[in-house]
C-alpha cells in the first residue's frame, strides 16, 4: 500500500461506519444487505470526489475502493440520492478510471435504475465509443428508461460490435417500430442472443 492509501482506506471505512455501515475493509462495504440514506450519501460523495481524497495514481487499493462504492451503490434505495451523480462521474474522460470500474458503474446505474431525468448524460455515455464495452450497461439501462428517444439512441449503435447485443435488447423491449431493415441482418447471426433480439423486434414491428 502506499502512503495514500494509508490514509485514506482507513477514513473511508470510519466515515462509513460513523454513518450507521459495518465493514472491516472496504470490499466488505459493498456486501452490506442495507445501507442507510446517511450510508448511501457518505459513499456517495467519496466516489465523486474520491481523487481528491485519495490522491495520487489509481493505485491497487483506490481502484478497489472505486469498484467497490459503485457495486454498493447499485441498490434501489440509492435512486433519489446522490449515487446516480457520483456513478455517471465515473465516465469523465479525466477520470483515471479502468475499465472494469465503469463498467461496474454502468452496472450500478443499471440496477438502481437512474431515473430518465438522467436521460441526456446517460444517453451521451451510451452514444461515445470511446467507452468501448464499458458502457453496455448504460445502453441496456435505455430500456428502462422508458425515454421517447430510447430507440433512436439503441439504434445509432447497432454497427458496434462492443454494444451490439445490448442495443438491440433494447429495441426488442421497447418494441421499437420501423426498424425492420436495420435488424434483419441480425436475422442469421450466430450469436443466438442477438438472432433471438432480432426476431422478437421483427415480429412486433408493424411498419
Amino acid at each position: 500500500m502506499t502512503a495514500s492509501d494509508d490514509v485514506a482506506a482507513p477514513k473511508l471505512l470510519e466515515e462509513y461506519r460513523l454513518a450507521g455501515g459495518y465493514a472491516q475493509t472496504i470490499p466488505e462495504i459493498s456486501k452490506a444487505i442495507n445501507i442507510s440514506p446517511r450510508g448511501i450519501a457518505v459513499l456517495s460523495q467519496w466516489l465523486s470526489e474520491l481523487e481528491e481524497r485519495w490522491p495520487g495514481p489509481e493505485t491497487q487499493g483506490r481502484e478497489l475502493a472505486r469498484l467497490t462504492l459503485a457495486n454498493a451503490l447499485g441498490r434501489k434505495e440509492a435512486r433519489k440520492s446522490a449515487a446516480v451523480q457520483a456513478l455517471i462521474s465515473q465516465f469523465d474522460t479525466a477520470k483515471n478510471t479502468s475499465s472494469r470500474a465503469r463498467w461496474a458503474a454502468g452496472n450500478a446505474l443499471y440496477d438502481i435504475p437512474a431515473g430518465v431525468e438522467y436521460f441526456d448524460q446517460l444517453a451521451a455515455i451510451a452514444t461515445n465509443r470511446e467507452f468501448g464495452p464499458d458502457r453496455q450497461m448504460v445502453v441496456s439501462w435505455l430500456a428502462k428508461s422508458r425515454h421517447p428517444n430510447a430507440a433512436a439512441v439503441a439504434l445509432s449503435q447497432l454497427d458496434d460490435e462492443a454494444v451490439q447485443g445490448h442495443a438491440l435488447e433494447v429495441l426488442s423491449k421497447l418494441r421499437a417500430q420501423g426498424v425492420r431493415d436495420r435488424v434483419e441482418p441480425f436475422l442469421t447471426s450466430k450469436n443466438k442472443w442477438h438472432k433471438r433480439s432480432a426476431e422478437r423486434i421483427v415480429r412486433y414491428d408493424e411498419s
